[in-house]
């Protein structure tokens, strides 16, 4: 997978968090949580250093986000 290709899945990943709806905040998690990993994969396949941290970032702060679907449209820290 190209670079662009996976940086795209670390942008959709970032816009499940950000249009989540508050029924459904649980659910977009772990579809952001997913394709995080994927993007991770996929650049230590590629050996991209720089995305495989952007990912370990993103996961990282997608496992701080509250459980509770008060905060789901929140920019998650970074």
């Amino acid at each position: 997978m190209a670079p662009d290709e996976i940086f795209d899945l670390i942008v959709k990943a970032d816009e499940r968090l950000k249009y989540a709806t508050g029924e459904r905040a649980a659910q977009r998690r772990e579809q952001a949580r997913q394709l995080l990993q994927q993007a991770k994969t996929e650049a230590e396949a590629i050996g991209n250093e720089g995305l495989v941290a952007q990912a370990d970032r993103r996961l990282a702060d997608v496992a701080a986000l509250p459980e509770s679907g008060g905060d789901a449209g929140a920019t998650p820290p970074s």
